[in-house]
């Protein structure tokens, strides 16, 4: 609640996606662009919709808190993780839920669907160690359920469930004299191929599960979205943060004195940093996991209490229950009650510009308009129905997704100046252009074929009426 007070710059398309998807049902082709037959994979259409219900009762406090009550769920997974991989050292398990948290609050505790992919990455996580644990195969028939619904809330982070899964079926092989943990092997693969088969329980089929391969292996998408670009060491305090645990967790590591680890602990570190450091997307899952091997390397080891006396203690946990109870409340009053629902001022007023242009002319038409916008703000412009050049949802606009056009590198080359403005002009019918920041090629447009309705220079956003050859 300290360091994310708002919502995600996500949030809006995701608003117009589940409205649209509430109001008129599941769609193939792109109905918010401007752009006509582009063929769309909503792979997270089932967060979609749930997201724009609560919005639509709470308003962005009930957006917030959903994203609160997923880290609770979040903490109480990790607690139940290291509680079964320590048998039961419940201090441990306290402090590894704590230190995790503090780290994956750093950037990964956002109004997204993520969160959710989260809390069903965990869940899996605990069903494995469960079923080693208990050596009962009758949690793992959650797996397939788990599979479902992360198909159809959240499909991009699908893949992520069988990474995990690979990493227990390794460990599960104790033929090779690796001196792996060895257990029954062959339930984890059966539930392994349902839970992917039962992947096709999804409007879309097999593109719900194969869309994010050609998606993130973008070029383009990689250098403009700054999730999927390379974790940069120390490039911010949140990166220096997590680079001093991956330090600290590797020295405990080595120097625990029951050096022999469980295989599926490493390959989950080992693994999940590389996705990291590949794309800072996927750190979030890296960090969840990261502190796992100590619970297991230092799971003997009892931190001490600090007050002996059982009375004494009592008091001490009533009381500070009560304040950690009275303060996050408050705090949570203070910031859902200045939690705006809309973003920043001077792009709302931006498109108020454009609303009060249009009603002067034809009332109740707008949405039939199209806007040219950056990348980052078209999002917006679909909430508020307008149907902008590009949008956040960058997979859409490459052609091996849409299978019509690469519009995102179109983009790209429009804004480093390969293509001109009356180039862009000629090829699109824009109504209007939404330029924010001076590196938009439209920033410095000054042109007799424009009129402008609103103009901000202190943070440099314009909005100009293109004037059409008719007028």
């Amino acid at each position: 609640m300290l360091i994310n007070q708002g919502l995600d710059n996500d949030s809006w398309y995701v608003l117009a996606e589940g409205r649209y998807i509430a109001e008129n049902g599941i769609y193939y082709t792109d109905v918010l662009s401007m752009h006509d037959g582009l063929n769309v994979v909503v792979q997270n259409y089932g967060f979609a919709v749930i997201f724009y219900w609560i919005f639509s009762v709470f308003g962005a406090p009930g957006i917030y808190t959903m994203m609160l009550i997923l880290n609770f769920l979040i903490c109480y997974l990790l607690y139940k993780i290291c509680m079964t991989i320590s048998d039961k050292n419940t201090n441990l398990s306290l402090a590894i839920m704590i230190v995790t948290d503090l780290v994956f609050g750093l950037g990964f505790v956002v109004t997204r669907a993520q969160m959710v992919s989260y809390v069903i990455f965990l869940a899996l996580i605990l069903i494995l160690e469960l079923y080693i644990k208990n050596k009962k195969t009758k949690y793992l028939w959650w797996i397939p359920v788990l599979s479902i619904i992360q198909i159809n809330l959240h499909a991009s982070l699908w893949l992520m469930l069988f990474l995990v899964m690979i990493t227990y079926i390794i460990d599960s092989v104790n033929k090779l004299k690796l001196k792996l943990q060895g257990y029954k092997t062959w339930p984890l693969v059966v539930v392994g191929a349902i839970s992917f088969l039962v992947g096709l329980i999804n409007p879309y089929g097999i593109r719900m599960m194969t869309f994010v391969i050609p998606s993130y292996s973008n070029p383009v998408l990689k250098n403009l979205v700054v999730e999927l670009e390379f974790f940069s060491p120390f490039s911010s305090m949140s990166e220096a943060v997590i680079c001093i645990s991956i330090v600290v967790v590797s020295f405990l590591c080595v120097f625990a004195k029951k050096r022999k680890i469980r295989i599926r602990y490493f390959l989950m570190f080992f693994g999940f940093l590389v996705l990291g450091l590949n794309t800072v997307k996927s750190l979030g899952q890296f960090i969840l996991v990261m502190f796992f091997p100590l619970a297991y390397l230092y799971k003997d080891i009892r931190i001490e209490r600090v007050i002996y006396a059982q009375k004494a203690r009592n008091v001490v946990c009533i009381w500070c229950s009560l304040l950690t109870i009275c303060l996050s409340a408050v705090l949570l009053f203070v910031v859902n009650s200045s939690i705006k629902a809309e973003p920043d001022d001077y792009l709302v007023a931006a498109v108020d510009a454009i609303d009060s242009d249009i009603i002067k002319k034809e009332e109740g038409t707008y949405k039939a308009y199209t806007v040219y916008t950056g990348y980052n703000d078209g999002g917006y412009l679909e909430y508020r129905g307008y149907k902008p050049y590009i949008d956040p949802r960058g997979e859409y606009f490459i052609e091996k997704v849409n299978g019509k056009e690469d519009i995102l590198k179109e983009y790209v080359d429009f804004m480093s100046g390969k293509i001109t403005i009356d180039e862009m002009l000629d090829k699109y019918n824009f109504d209007y252009v939404l330029i924010n920041g001076e590196n938009d090629s439209f920033y410095h447009w000054d042109s007799k074929r424009c009129e402008e309705l609103y103009n901000n220079e202190e943070h440099e956003i314009r909005v100009c009426k293109i004037i059409k050859e008719k007028e």
